[in-house]
Parts: structure tokens; sequence; C-alpha cells
């Protein structure tokens, strides 16, 4: 008899002063103590306390458990699970959004987001799950190119190696959570081609004809605001290995609206899929491990002239802040000899003070070490693409 897996994901939208916040907790800490799932994925669990809760809610009947600390705002990705949990790794992305980008409430720079990594054994089989939050376009219409794909494009070929490089041993590799990539944009496409993995939602043998898919901006979600974009963006994405071949039987949306509330348990729609684990021996088919190279070579290629667009338009940032950071010494020695009162003339220098204070930091510190790092995912990608080369000569 395979063995049976159910998981979920859920970005819980656990920003500062979201809206029902202690309620909403409280019903999904509920919702996942009803022994439905083996495996949670949550995001956007962002305070301890909101973690905490959902640990003592839940401990009977997901006694297994980690978060995944990282950044000033934690990166609030957090795994509950019903099997033990033998190791834990986690990777924090080089790139992730900018601290001078007021515009945005996720505040991406801060919260130092990751991908997370949960070793765990299951009826003898060795399964790794992975946990992401990744960095939103922050985009007006689906075909905007977002200002931050540089990053993003970064975050996912990260995520891909990551899982590459830890999930050889394996016998069932699974990558959960608020991917913020649609299903055909790039950061989707270099995740699934360079990783091998395969989208639950696309391969289930069966989902319910009047689920969409969506995972934010459903209409029917009350947290939905006027403009928010319709899309999937919340995935379950698989691999098995050469002892393991894994189906998925069931996929679908869930957790939408709260029991008995008027309100939704997030502003995303959670995502359920369940699995079937079944031993093989002998080698695998073909088709159990389609090879995705040229479309992973092809998907380099673009985030690579991306990486390096970005690269010029890091340039232009460092000047103007140099320019900010001289104008302001400049304009501190004239100042003191203004015929103004001192009361004036410190707050002036001290707005100045701080001013040198930030440009310094943002063009000396911040874009250096965000040019550092679009070079080393460049170095990475171009490694790839060489060794392809190389092979295909």
């Amino acid at each position: 008899m395979p063995a049976e897996l159910r998981v979920l994901t859920l970005n819980c939208w656990g920003v500062m002063f979201c809206p029902k916040m202690s309620e909403r907790f409280q019903a999904i800490g509920e919702e996942l103590r009803t022994g439905k799932y083996d495996l949670v994925s949550l995001q956007e669990v962002f305070t301890d306390d909101m973690y905490r809760k959902l640990v003592y809610l839940v401990s009977n009947v997901l006694p297994y458990h980690h978060y995944f600390y990282s950044g000033w705002t934690g990166s609030g990705v957090c795994v509950f699970s019903k099997h033990p949990i033998a190791d834990v790794c986690q990777h924090q992305f080089t790139l992730n959004g900018q601290p001078d980008d007021i515009r945005k409430v996720e505040l991406d720079w801060f919260g130092g987001s990751l991908v997370g990594l949960c070793r765990i054994q299951y009826s003898g089989t060795e399964i790794n799950l992975y946990a992401a939050h990744t960095h939103a376009a922050h985009t007006v219409t689906a075909s905007d190119l977002s200002v931050y794909e540089a990053h993003r494009v970064s975050q996912a070929f990260e995520i891909s190696q990551f899982i590459r490089f830890t999930g050889r041993s394996a016998d069932l590799s699974i990558l959960t959570g608020d991917l913020n990539f649609q299903p055909w944009e790039l950061g989707l496409k270099i995740i699934q081609s360079d990783s091998g993995m395969e989208d639950a939602w696309l391969t289930a043998e069966h989902k319910k004809a009047d689920d969409s898919g969506v995972t934010s901006g459903h209409p029917e979600n009350n947290f939905t605001a006027p403009g928010d974009l319709v899309e999937r963006i919340d995935y379950i994405l698989y691999e098995g290995s050469a002892g393991y071949r894994v189906k998925c039987v069931h996929c679908k949306t869930t957790m939408h609206k709260v029991p008995g509330k008027p309100f939704n348990y997030s502003d995303h729609e959670g995502v359920l899929a369940h699995f079937e684990l079944e031993k093989v021996s002998g080698p695998r088919d073909a088709q159990s491990k389609p090879l995705y190279l040229s479309e992973r070579d092809a998907s380099l290629r673009q985030a690579v002239q991306i990486l390096e667009e970005k690269m010029v338009s890091a340039a232009s940032s460092r000047l103007f802040y140099m320019a900010v950071l001289l104008l302001c010494l400049l304009l501190m020695l004239p100042i003191t000899h203004l015929p103004l009162h001192y009361i004036v003339t410190s707050l002036i220098n001290l707005l100045l003070g701080l001013l040198i204070g930030w440009s310094f930091w943002m063009g000396v510190v911040v874009l250096e070490t965000e040019k550092r790092g679009l070079l080393a995912t460049k170095a990475g990608m171009e490694a790839l693409l060489k060794a392809s080369e190389m092979k295909n000569k």
C-alpha cells in the first residue's frame, strides 16, 4: 500500500496592524489541530507570540515544529509536522529589496526572507520539506515588470540551487510557500527547471471543477481590496527520487472563510496537496523525472540580462546618494555662519547629519552589498550556462 501524505501551505498575513489578526490566528490554530494535515508550512508568522500560540493549539496533532529565525522583523516562515523533524537548515536570500523603499507595507529587506529546510522521517522515508517566502512583485498589473525583478529571480535561483544541493539524498522533496510568482513568470520557471520539481496543482489527478486555483486577490475573500491582482502565487512543488514514485492524488485551495465568522483566515487562500508515495525497485521510468535543461538555460540567459540591467541602475543610485552626501557636507559649513537662532541651526545640522549618515550607508554599504549580490547570482548562473555549453559541444 502506498503511504499517504497531506501537505498544507498558507500565508497567514501576520503583518502588524492587519485586521482581525488575533481572531484569525486562533482560527488557523483550531483548523490545524483538526488532524487533517501531516505537514504544514506557514508564512508571515512574524512574532514569537503568534508562533507560540500556534504551537500550543496544535501540539496534540502536530507535535514537531520549527521556526526559521532571520532578519529584524523575522522571516515569518515556520513548519509544523505530524512526524519527527530530524534536521533543519536555512538559507537567507542574498538580495531582498531595499531599506529605503517606504512604499511597501511588507518591508521585505527587514524581514530577512529565506528558504528553510526541515528533514522529516516518515514511514521509513526521508522527506525534505522546503518552506519559502519570496519578495513580492508590487506591480499594478500582471504584465508589469517589477522593479524588484532582479532580486526576485536571484531568490528563485537560490531556492533552486539550495534544493539541488540539499535534496540529493531525499526520497521526496517538497517546496511550499508564497513564492510570489505567477505560473508563467520567469522566477517559477527557474525554480522548476533547475530543481526538476513539478507543480502539484497541474499534476493532480483530481481537482474540483469550480476551484480556480487562485490564492491571492480571490474575489470572494473579504480582505481583497479593489484593484488587487487575482493571482495563483502560493505553491506546493514536489520531486520524487530513484527509490520512490510520488503521485499527487488531489490538490485544492482551502481555508477560505472562517466557519461562523464573516472574515477569511487570511488574505491568501491555503493550498492542500494529497500525495501517495510508493517504493519502487529498479531504475525509474524516463517520464518520472523530466529534463528541463533547455528551458533552464533559456530562463537563466533571460535572468542574466535582468541582473546586468539592475547593476547599471544600481550604479546610478550610488551616484545619487554620493551627490546627496557631498551636497549636505557643503551646506553644513555656511549654515553655521547664517544669522539664525542656535536652535534652528542645531536642527538643520542634525538633519544634514542624518542625511549624510543615511546617504553614506545607502551609497557605500547597502548598494555595494547589492552589487556584490547581483554579481554572485550572475556568476552562479553563468557557471551553469557554461557547463551546458561544454556538454553540448
